[in-house]
């Protein structure tokens, strides 16, 4: 009995001993998690701060951004074409020249409907987390104003874009009893500067096997965001530096950049995986850039990182980006692939697509016969994509005579080319030898096509007669250049897309930063939308019976149907007849406004400038779409809503710009599982693999790929209408390790037919397309489109083999968990813990050494952290945060009336009665 006794006795004193640690172990975590908080609010703290000078140091890399080069000795001016033509006049650095409503000392003046009002005396340059804007303070006081903000107020937002674009500034539409305004100002002083060593204002290859040159900077508009499916995402620029902005603070140089929103030391969350890269090559038939880093790898420190983009044809995407498709065999190489038209090799002769799959055709101009200028005593022969025969040699596009002399400026070709502002070029080359300074080089010729008028791509075919015109610009340094005024150079009229900050999180920390809304994959240039009807009761007699209503997308309309609408229109209605005849056709506005965004799944177009309004003459018909995200829509249809004030007002619930969704996969079924629509897909069934298996070919061989197993990534991608995924294959034969990383893109698509890359390196990349009908319901997609509609591609297909959608219905119940994860079939288990028997208990104080000791600790740390807390105001603001945080943060960013007004400038303000105090 004493020995029992002395053991249960132990037992006991081990078993309050171990109740001690773990209650002074959770006052330690306490501790940590209050000053954790604090560090990371630090960091953040270092992202905002302000300036009254024209200059700003950056936080992370000590670069100032010095904006004084944008000072005007008189004023910049900029219009807001969706607001009747407002007038904004504001200078940088300075005031005006001008009074502005009889007032001098003014920074910013608008004027509106024929009144001027003081919208900013001075202003402060302000840093937000790498957002730049400048903010005009101290404006007239407005009628509409709030109790924190009575005053009109004018931001300016400095965002990065390394060329010099013509139109640098843009007003972001706003209400008419609106405040406060925003204009934004790309300039390249709101860029790092870019290392001398990588300064490059070309890239593009020559393709040796179609004797043709890929040219990829057009993609160099903007960044690209493609997850590493780790809690981090990789930032990416083609062919420049990542753009500085919000949270996109990349290292100097680099086009390739991971960031980690979690980390809280600031150089750590940006790394350089991979300087810019201007220079493309093609190995083994791929068109790639590699991009060397100097960060040191972490998996190993004698090498660095490296990133390697694999570029791949496809003429009918339109919203093009790369996505990570794996890590290398040694760990420290990344691999991207990127599916854009800009890499194909058989286009048309002189013809192009942009960036955003616009296609440029030219073609019609090589037929026309060789015009002559004359400058300098100098007869010029010059010809488009066709030889300019005499007196040009055999394949001369361009040559002169001077003194019965023919010189020979370059030989003919039809590849069109991008300059790095987007610029349509030719460049002859090989031309006559030419006697520099430099020494001996050959004559060229450089042919600028530029717009000629406003006149619509639909329009261009009977305006290409008149309106070419030719001019030299210059003859000197052995190249001639020429300006070429055309309509075919004339793309469409406006910008599809839009970008928006998007905060995930609350505390700031989380996956925020600029995304990209963008409405192309809509734009169609084959067919127009016919929209449905559906008004309330009281407006259903303001549309005729026998009215339809047909649009179009950021263009105008396509001529079909007989339409009598003002050409370039974008949106009409009309008086059908009993045989389908239009008629009574009316303009309800043209594309004059880009796309505007109010949220992450939000935007808005406006049609403007339509025909006079029946019931009142002095306005004009005039459209508003408003596009909501909706996953099960597909491509949606529009929908007219109401009608006020000759303004027709339709909705459009569309999948397009939805954000991406990641999928489950089973791998016991081998089936892809939407959780949030319920919907399956089962790959052993799919009609283009053989249980679940793949071949593709390879070295001359069959290999069977297996997209059945363990460890497949699957993201839906709407606006290409596609699914991805990504795994990694066992391939012995292929690479230095025997290892493949692999993406299928499962297309939705009236066509069957499938084609695969593999990029053979130390690790292998298999890029593996599979057009098919039978993904499209898992897509919302219940009618396969037809390839290329949407994206104008001119290119041929193949025959293909059509094969209906099949259905796979299985009897298993999936259930979404609250985080939109689905949780495990109905098995469920049920563990019952008994109750302390009160025998068992030792009688004595309930409070043990050890629970007095942790209480006297964690009293310690509460008034510790009080302490660091009380004497920061921004530390008693996370607190709040801490203790308000809800499951959803998107924050919006369209300013749609003088309540939303700040939004655009701080999406993670705290949010008070006033929504400008919650904004700025």
């Amino acid at each position: 009995m004493r020995c029992s006794l002395q053991k249960d006795c132990a037992a006991r004193t081990q078993e309050k001993f171990y109740q001690m640690r773990c209650q002074i172990a959770i006052s330690l975590l306490l501790l940590l998690l209050c000053c954790g908080e604090s560090f990371a609010g630090d960091a953040a703290d270092q992202l905002k701060f302000s300036s009254q000078d024209c200059k700003i140091k950056e936080p992370i890399y000590g670069n100032t951004f010095d904006f004084s080069g944008l000072h005007s000795d008189l004023a910049h001016v900029v219009e807001s074409v969706s607001n009747g033509g407002d007038k904004f006049e504001f200078n940088i650095c300075g005031n005006l020249s001008r009074t502005c409503n009889g007032e001098s000392n003014v920074a910013a003046c608008l004027k509106k409907q024929g009144k001027e009002y003081i919208i900013g005396r001075q202003h402060e340059l302000v840093y937000n987390n790498g957002k730049m804007h400048l903010e005009y303070k101290s404006g007239a006081k407005c009628e509409n104003g709030t109790t924190s903000n009575p005053n009109y107020q004018l931001h300016v937002l400095l965002s990065c874009d390394y060329t010099l674009d013509a139109q640098p500034m843009h007003v972001t539409p706003y209400a008419n009893d609106a405040c406060s305004f925003y204009i934004s100002y790309e300039t390249p002083l709101a860029c790092l500067p870019i290392p001398d060593a990588l300064q490059s204002n070309s890239c593009s290859v020559r393709d040796t096997k179609s004797n043709g040159t890929f040219d990829l900077m057009p993609l160099s508009d903007s960044n690209y965001r493609t997850s590493n499916r780790q809690d981090a995402f990789f930032l990416i620029n083609v062919c420049k530096p990542v753009l500085y902005g919000e949270n996109s603070m990349c290292p100097p140089g680099s086009s390739v950049c991971l960031f980690s929103p979690k980390a809280t030391n600031l150089k750590e969350r940006f790394i350089n995986f991979g300087n810019v890269q201007s220079r493309p090559v093609v190995e083994n038939g791929q068109l790639l850039l590699r991009h060397e880093s100097p960060t040191p790898c972490a998996k190993n420190s004698s090498a660095n990182y490296t990133s390697v983009i694999y570029f791949s044809c496809d003429k009918f995407i339109r919203n093009a980006h790369p996505e990570f498709a794996g890590l290398g065999a040694d760990s420290c190489t990344y691999q991207f692939n990127f599916v854009t038209p800009l890499a194909c090799n058989d286009l048309k002769p002189c013809t192009a697509f942009t960036a955003s799959n616009e296609l440029l055709d030219l073609s019609s101009l090589s037929s026309k016969p060789a015009r002559t200028l004359i400058k300098d005593g100098k007869n010029y022969t010059i010809a488009v994509c066709a030889h300019a025969g005499t007196p040009c040699q055999e394949n001369g596009g361009a040559c002169y005579e001077q003194n019965s002399t023919t010189i020979s400026l370059g030989n003919s070709n039809s590849q069109l080319r991008f300059n790095q502002t987007g610029s349509l070029y030719l460049l002859y080359e090989d031309g006559a030898e030419c006697s520099t300074a430099a020494g001996i080089r050959r004559w060229s010729t450089k042919i600028e096509f530029v717009c000629a008028n406003n006149a619509t791509k639909d329009n261009a075919g009977t305006a290409a007669g008149g309106s070419d015109s030719l001019k030299i610009i210059e003859d000197s340094n052995c190249q001639l250049l020429i300006q070429y005024q055309t309509p075919l150079a004339c793309r469409e009229p406006i910008k599809c897309k839009a970008t928006v900050y998007v905060d995930h999180t609350t505390d700031g920390l989380g996956s925020s930063g600029d995304e990209l809304i963008d409405l192309t994959p809509l734009i169609s240039a084959s067919y127009n939308y016919e929209a449905k009807v559906e008004l309330p009761a009281g407006m259903e007699h303001l549309v005729p019976k026998a009215t339809k209503f047909f649009l179009n997308v950021c263009r105008p309309l396509v001529p079909k149907y007989q339409l009598g609408c003002a050409g370039g229109s974008a949106a009409c209605m009309a008086k059908v007849t009993a045989d389908g005849a239009p008629e009574e056709e009316r303009s309800l506005g043209f594309p004059l406004v880009s796309l505007t965004r109010r949220n992450r799944t939000f935007a808005e177009l406006l049609y403007l400038k339509g025909d006079p309004c029946p019931t009142d003459n002095t306005t004009e018909l005039s459209t508003r779409l408003l596009f909501n995200c909706n996953m099960r829509a597909g491509r949606g249809q529009p929908v007219l809503r109401s009608i006020e004030d000759c303004s027709y007002r339709f909705e459009w619930q569309t999948n397009v710009f939805c954000p991406p969704h990641e999928c489950t996969f089973s791998e016991d079924t081998c089936e892809l599982v939407h959780d949030e629509l319920d919907r399956r897909f089962n790959f052993k069934s799919a009609p283009f693999t053989k249980d679940g298996k793949i071949e593709v070919d390879y070295n001359a061989t069959k290999m069977s790929v297996n997209i059945c197993g363990a460890h497949r990534k699957a993201m839906t991608d709407y606006s290409q209408a596609l699914v991805n995924i990504f795994f990694t294959h066992e391939s012995p034969n292929c690479g230095r390790e025997g290892t493949m990383n692999v993406q299928i893109r499962l297309i939705c698509s009236n066509q069957t037919d499938s084609s695969s890359t593999i990029s053979s390196d130390q690790q292998c990349n298999l890029l593996y397309v599979q057009r098919t009908p039978s993904i499209c319901e898992f897509l919302s997609l219940g009618v396969a489109q037809q390839d290329g509609q949407g994206g104008g591609s001119s290119s041929s297909t193949s025959s293909s083999t059509t094969s209906s959608t099949t259905s796979t219905t299985t009897s298993t119940t999936t259930q979404a968990s609250p985080a939109g994860k689905p949780t495990k079939a109905a098995t469920s288990t049920t563990t019952t813990t008994a109750a302390p028997d009160p025998a068992a208990t030792p009688i004595g104080p309930t409070a043990s050494v050890g629970t007095i000791l942790a209480a006297i600790l964690s009293v310690t740390f509460c008034v510790t952290c009080v302490g660091l807390f009380a004497f920061s105001p921004a530390r008693r603001q996370r607190v709040r945060r801490l203790f308000r945080r809800s499951n959803s943060a998107v924050r919006y960013s369209r300013v749609q009336s003088n309540e939303e007004a700040n939004l655009l400038l701080e999406p993670n303000g705290e949010f008070t009665e006033s929504d400008d105090d919650m904004l700025l």
